[in-house]
């Protein structure tokens, strides 16, 4: 028809890579064979209406064969001897809870309807974990486009399976939560882009480039329609399970399983999430302000109250302070969020500092009573970075010099939630590079300040040629030593005593509870 628009597409651009990681964990053996084959793609369309269109995806297929290989140790038959044996040891609470039970949907068809829709994997979907029902291996699928606007600047369009990404932490996030975190892939180790679940969103972004105040400016609105999805923890079973929960929610009590029921909401209008973000820049400083409506990607635990329980009978799972079928559910409440991030280059060091803080109103965390709490939470990162040469170490190449400092404070904090009101995570990066930047040594250390926990990551990756990369590394971890009061090992009146489960797991952290997971890790990729 005379006068439509005109549209052209242009030759398919292609790359990605096929990978080995291989990992030995110390008194475990193999804990991780995986081979990842990895593609993206992008494609320019020409059009007279709009700019800048471009068609990207990248596609994911992953096989870890350790469920295979060491069998005795990972997948569907790797029973434990109690809760919490691959880290910690016995006491009255492991007496309490039973081990947890690997795979449930494997061996307990009654675990693994509780679990219905969440961490009830099975053997298989650890092995392929992009081949599931969310079509995991289209890791992103989505079209951009620019448009020319009358007052000059420029509107963006973006729709399609994505990550959106606010802020610039490592390890751990402050902004960055629009996309829920598959751990189960290597805990908090691996890249966020590589574990970071793509959802189906659309953001629309005004780019109104200098104004008369600001250097560069945009304001972006992001939109997630898709159905909502917690964080992986992992599964009782796999390699890598994040506080160990997953095994925590397959083990029981008194013959009751600890989770009666998962309540994760079903699609509508008004279960999308939501959010906006002003950024600009002003000088040698960068700076957003962000506002974010979504759903908490952690479990919240419910208790379901026995209001017949007769503390002066004998205990049984029909006179038990919790209900017969179940002591818990499984909810993931709303949350409002509001936050900002600035940077600032100074040019006397040659440096930058970072800081992103945000704060939130409806999470719930963990606790004694009733599971958990409801509370507003404050937290924040103050990070620097900078490069620098080091003739004394041998290279005129610069080193990388990042350190990361993260604080939370719970509002609302009680006596009984293993969180401290206030704890802090410092990490550092030292990172050089040799050899014309193809070998590269890097130090990562981390440091729970409340868990007294550490972890040591020493690496070296050599890249001989433009396709091969090799990379040699060690993850070393200390702590998983504290103790949390748990109110069912309270005797005649008194309080809860000290113990490991089920609480502490909190208190020890993420790095903590991993203080088993000493690993040597190998690493080859080709690049195409």
């Amino acid at each position: 028809m005379a006068g439509s628009p005109t549209t052209y597409a242009a030759d398919t651009e292609w790359a990605g890579f096929v990978e080995n990681a291989t990992y030995v964990r110390d008194g475990v053996g193999l804990s991780k064979f995986r081979n990842t084959g990895q593609a993206e793609f992008s494609k320019s369309i020409e059009s007279e209406s709009w700019d800048n269109i471009v068609v990207n995806g990248t596609l994911r297929a992953t096989y870890d064969g350790v469920y295979d290989l060491n069998d005795d140790e990972f997948g569907k038959d790797a029973t434990q001897p109690y809760l919490g044996s691959n880290w910690h040891g016995q006491d009255l609470s492991t007496a309490l809870l039973t081990a947890g039970t690997p795979f449930p949907c494997e061996n307990n068809p009654t675990l693994c309807n509780n679990l219905d829709g969440y961490m009830d994997q099975d053997e298989d979907e650890a092995k392929f974990p992009e081949f599931n029902d969310e079509l995991d291996f289209i890791r992103e699928l989505y079209i951009s486009a620019d448009r020319q606007l009358d007052s000059g600047t420029i509107f963006n369009v973006t729709l399609g399976k994505q990550q959106v990404v606010w802020g610039k932490t490592d390890l751990f996030r402050v902004l960055d939560v629009i996309n829920p975190v598959d751990y189960s892939r290597h805990n908090i180790y691996d890249e966020l882009e590589d574990i970071r679940i793509p959802q189906w969103m659309v953001t629309a972004e005004w780019r109104m480039g200098p104004t008369k105040v600001f250097d560069d400016s945009n304001f972006s609105l992001v939109w997630n329609f898709d159905k909502f999805r917690p964080s992986n923890l992992g599964t009782c079973g796999q390699s890598y399970r994040i506080l160990d929960a997953g095994c925590f929610f397959t083990s029981s009590t008194l013959g009751v399983p600890i989770i009666h029921d998962v309540e994760e909401p079903d699609w509508d209008l008004g279960n999308t999430q939501f959010g906006a973000k002003w950024e600009g820049v002003y000088g040698d400083v960068t700076f957003s302000l962000n506002a974010l409506h979504y759903r908490q990607q952690l479990p919240s635990l419910h208790f379901r109250a026995n209001t017949a329980f007769d503390p002066t009978a004998p205990l049984s799972p029909t006179n038990a302070p919790f209900l017969s079928d179940g002591v818990f559910d499984i909810k993931f409440p709303k949350i409002n969020l509001v936050g900002g991030a600035i940077d600032y280059y100074s040019m006397d060091m040659d440096a930058v500092w970072r800081l992103e803080t945000v704060y939130t109103q409806g999470e719930e965390l963990p606790r004694d009573t009733n599971g958990h709490k409801e509370t507003d939470m404050l937290r924040y990162v103050v990070g620097f970075d900078k490069n620098m040469v080091i003739p004394s170490l041998g290279t005129g190449s610069a080193f990388l010099l990042s350190t990361q400092l993260f604080g939370e404070h719970i509002l609302d904090h009680e006596a009984d939630m293993p969180n401290e009101e206030d704890n802090w995570i410092g990490t550092l990066l030292f990172k050089g590079w040799y050899m014309n930047n193809r070998l590269s040594p890097q130090i990562i250390i981390a440091h729970d300040v409340a868990a007294e926990a550490t972890v040591v990551a020493p690496s070296i990756s050599w890249t001989p040629d433009n396709h091969w990369m090799i990379n040699l590394g060690l993850n070393v971890k200390t702590g998983g030593d504290q103790e949390f009061p748990w109110s069912a090992t309270a005797l005649a009146g008194q309080p809860g005593i000290n113990v490991t489960e089920p609480l502490s797991r909190f208190t020890n952290g993420p790095i903590g509870v991993a203080n088993q997971e000493d690993e040597i890790q190998l690493t080859v990729r080709y690049s195409f």
